[in-house]
């Protein structure tokens, strides 16, 4: 057998039962495929999870991951320099004798020696210069390369990127074809981010639930449409090319739904209880005045794309500049317990962690504190209900194992849908995001994709499976160990 892999970043399961019957190609994929129930890894951020997908490795295995607090150095996009090189499915298939073509990888660039054909690019536009390579090099001679350049994930005006993208897709998808066609390959991966990116812009204006939604907005079927873009010209495609001597493996790494609008602000419950101190005197002083200074920032750049395109290219230039604003904080540095997350306080995701500060507890008490701090986290309430607001807080060595756990707060936890974390001191505890307009839709580690197809075969696999599990199902159809 052979095995073709689609990766589409962000697609969502739940959205593809919705909008159904208006996705025959999707459709088709579905009712051919076993019913599987694919959980992403924690946090479900692109990188993270990619690299999880691509290793068969859970992220404290591989150390694709990346949480920010106060007192750490922080670069803008420093994940991009982190090297997977020789350890994929796709580089262990090929020194197993596999010919491989990999197109667009995530985390693929620059490109490195394969068994076949690869080609890698810089996809995170606004945090690098747009780049492209490919493995051999010849191959950039022999096929047009131009019309690939991602869109930006900071437009001033959103409306501007729509039929670009689609022009992305349908050069990416062409490309592939011809690739396709040309090359006798027995691996075959080509990966997509388009969709991700127009979810996380758009979605305010397609979700009734969003409090920035209104109706018979002009773009409120922008999401809808991409499913159905991508569906003939992306799935409906590629089921042209297949034969039946080959597998389709439709994935995502994680789904998509709605950034919460509104936190609830650990780090001022942790001050409450006594585990967070702010600084006093004149540091005192300064630091309320950066605090409020990063406030009103954030506010502009949520209410004004043009300064968020401004920020953006900034911290282009100047990556350490996001380390300097994460530590622009009034958080005493001998407190016991503060916030740490993926985004250093900036999106206000469901999911983030706690950091201790080992260096003033006895090791004798650090089970203890951890202890405290996660009951402390299943006790906080939803204050329109009275319901659990933590959906689950445990051990960071309870989430996975693996030589670079450290790369894990001390505590990692997860808010219920529709909250997220807040970094605030001295406010409310509850209050609503400064960031949700700019970004409105969010990772969802619940309803990623993973549809098996051939046209002969209906195969009978686990119900439920992680993302790296993935990877030894990619084998088991190549018939390798």
């Amino acid at each position: 057998m052979k095995v073709m892999i689609i990766g589409i970043d962000g697609l969502d399961n739940e959205l593809l039962t919705k909008f159904e019957k208006d996705l025959p190609n999707f459709k088709k994929l579905r009712e051919r495929s076993p019913l599987i129930k694919l959980t992403s890894v924690f946090p479900p951020d692109s990188p993270t999870a990619w690299a999880s997908i691509y290793t068969g490795k859970n992220p404290a295995e591989h150390g694709m991951v990346f949480f920010k607090d106060p007192f750490s150095k922080s670069r803008y996009g420093s994940y991009i320099g982190n090297d997977i090189s020789g350890k994929t499915f796709w580089d262990i298939a090929g020194k197993q004798g596999k010919k491989v073509c990999v197109l667009f990888p995530h985390l693929g660039y620059p490109v490195w020696p394969v068994n076949g054909i690869m080609i890698g690019r810089t996809t995170e536009v606004d945090i690098k210069k747009f780049d492209i390579q490919t493995w051999p090099k010849e191959i950039s001679t022999k096929y047009d390369l131009s019309g690939l350049k991602p869109m930006t994930s900071y437009p001033v005006n959103v409306g501007d990127i729509i039929e670009p993208t689609k022009e992305v897709i349908l050069n990416e998808v062409e490309l592939a074809s011809q690739l396709c066609r040309d090359f006798n390959w027995d691996l075959y991966f080509f990966y997509s981010s388009s969709l991700d990116n127009i979810q996380h812009l758009f979605w305010m204006y397609y979700d009734k639930e969003d409090p920035f939604y209104w109706e018979d907005n002009p773009y409120e079927n922008v999401i809808p449409d991409f499913y159905k873009f991508y569906d003939k010209n992306v799935i409906g495609r590629f089921l042209k090319i297949i034969d039946s001597d080959t597998v389709l493996i439709l994935l995502s790494d994680h789904g998509h739904a709605m950034r919460p609008a509104k936190v609830a602000n650990i780090n001022e419950i942790l001050r409450k209880k006594g585990f967070l101190r702010i600084e006093e005197g004149k540091r005192s002083l300064k630091n309320s005045f950066i605090d409020k200074t990063k406030k009103s920032l954030l506010s502009l750049i949520d209410q004004h794309r043009s300064i968020g395109k401004m920020a953006s290219t900034f911290l282009r230039i100047f990556p350490k500049g996001l380390s300097i604003y994460t530590s622009m904080t009034p958080i005493n540095k001998e407190s016991i317990a503060y916030l740490s997350d993926p985004s250093g306080g900036i999106k206000a995701y469901s999911y983030a962690g706690i950091k201790i500060n080992k260096e003033i507890i006895d090791d004798s008490s650090y089970e203890t504190q951890r202890d405290k701090i996660i009951r402390i986290l299943l006790s906080i309430k939803d204050p329109e209900n009275d319901d659990a607001l933590v959906e689950w807080a445990k051990r960071r060595e309870e989430l996975y194992n693996g030589k670079y756990i450290n790369k894990y707060p001390d505590i990692v936890f997860k808010l219920k849908d529709g909250w997220g974390v807040g970094t605030e001191i001295n406010e409310k505890i509850f209050s609503r995001s400064r960031s949700h307009k700019l970004h409105s839709g969010n990772h969802r580690g619940e309803t990623p994709v993973l549809l098996v197809y051939n046209k002969k075969i209906k195969f009978d696999l686990k119900k439920n499976l992680e993302l790296m599990d993935i990877y030894p199902l990619i084998f088991s159809f190549l018939e390798m160990e």
